[in-house]
């Protein structure tokens, strides 16, 4: 060899060597033109091959390894011969650094990871031309990940969450001065499983003073297998639930009840409807340990009491110039009269699509209301009730020919 001492500033060894055969009666003889190969570790490193007289000679830079072996290649004529050399290296200090991590994140996100790793030169600390990788020390998952150190020392990378693991950065380089990786404190990071949950409804519109279910359907995103390749949402049974209503008048929200999910994460809760509950539902979940809560989207109500308007215009066909006249009657289920309501006339003549306010009327005690009007084009008379906080509103219109 051509040094027995290796550091940061001498990087390079050459190592020559002559390759000898025995012969029959005892003697060694040189062997020309034969390959023998330099390893370090168990990594074939460099080659040469034998000249007239058996010698070789291999250079190489940060070999990584104190102890070299070179080694013939074996044929049908010949056997493997090595030889080890064994030499020392200073190394130079090193420092690496991972930047703080969250405490906790949800499963199967990424999170960044950045750092700086240095070394400590003649001229001081300065970046490493070097790769750090970042693993999970704690986790049966090889999920290493490898980012280059650049030139002002800093790395940088995400990293995948797939479950609860103390995570450490290492250096790795082929210099020699970085023979003993050095490696941070590990970082842990609790692993959040995601959940979800939906809250769902009748299509029709509840009635009031009638029963009917609301559905709760919740999961959780796992991974459902020991490869860990694929985040699947699974049934979350068993854990604790609340359905809340918010009004549309703009009181405070009110929690409506609460319970547990079933064996396979889903729940139907009876409610009877109240006339006049207008508003937003939603339903949230706080499950324990490293389950993330969730809250549902809001799912809007309307329970009142279904109204039927009718409206009449007479006479039809009318001429033009004479009075019309509409009538009509305002009217809740079971044919109950709602007086002293406030309805709408407009008139749209035909072939326009714009609309024109005419009248506003009230009803009387049986519901019923008369306004008279001068006919003047055909056209459609529409009769309309906006609703109120126990009534939904309604329409009714009738065309009338002008002649």
């Amino acid at each position: 060899m051509s040094t027995d001492h290796l550091d940061y500033d001498h990087r390079q060894v050459t190592l020559s060597g002559r390759l000898m055969r025995r012969q029959a009666d005892g003697t060694l003889a040189p062997l020309p033109e034969h390959t023998v190969r330099v390893f370090a570790g168990n990594y074939s490193r460099d080659e040469a091959s034998t000249d007239a007289d058996g010698r070789f000679t291999v250079t190489m830079t940060d070999p990584g390894y104190r102890v070299l072996t070179a080694c013939s290649d074996d044929d049908d004529t010949y056997a493997e011969g090595c030889a080890d050399y064994q030499f020392t290296i200073t190394p130079r200090p090193t420092r690496l650094s991972l930047n703080p991590l969250p405490a906790s994140s949800k499963l199967g996100s990424w999170v960044t990871v950045s750092g700086h790793a240095e070394v400590l030169t003649s001229a001081g600390w300065e970046p490493i031309a070097a790769v750090v990788g970042v693993a999970a020390l704690n986790s049966p998952l090889n999920n290493l990940v490898a980012m280059r150190v650049e030139a002002d020392g800093g790395f940088s990378g995400k990293i995948q969450i797939r479950d609860g693991a103390s995570w450490a950065a290492t250096l790795y380089s082929d210099a020699l001065e970085y023979d003993q990786p050095n490696s941070t404190s590990p970082t842990p990071i609790q692993a959040v499983h995601p959940t979800s949950i939906w809250l769902d409804a009748p299509q029709s519109r509840p009635v009031p003073g009638r029963s009917f279910n609301f559905r709760v359907f919740t999961n959780v995103l796992r991974f459902p297998n020991a490869q860990y390749d694929l985040v699947m949402p699974l049934s979350l049974p068993d854990e604790p639930f609340k359905l809340y209503f918010r009004p549309d008048s703009g009181g405070p929200v009110r929690l409506i009840t609460s319970g547990r999910t079933g064996h396979d994460g889903d729940v139907s809760i009876a409610h009877t409807a109240k006339a006049g509950e207008r508003g937003t539902w939603f339903a949230r979940i706080d499950p324990s340990g490293d389950l993330a809560g969730s809250v549902s989207a809001n799912l809007h109500l309307d329970v009142r009491y279904a109204t039927r308007l009718r409206l009449s215009a007479k006479p039809d066909p009318v001429r033009k110039g004479r009075r019309l006249t509409a009538r009509g009657t305002l009217l809740a289920p079971g044919a109950k009269a709602l007086g002293k309501r406030t309805v709408k006339i407009y008139f749209q003549a035909r072939g326009s699509k714009k609309w024109v306010g005419m009248a506003t009327v009230h009803t009387d005690a049986h519901g019923a209301f008369t306004r008279t009007f001068t006919a003047k084009q055909d056209g459609t008379w529409h009769a309309a009730f906006a609703g109120d906080t126990l009534n939904l509103p309604v329409n009714a219109a009738d065309y009338i020919d002008v002649r």
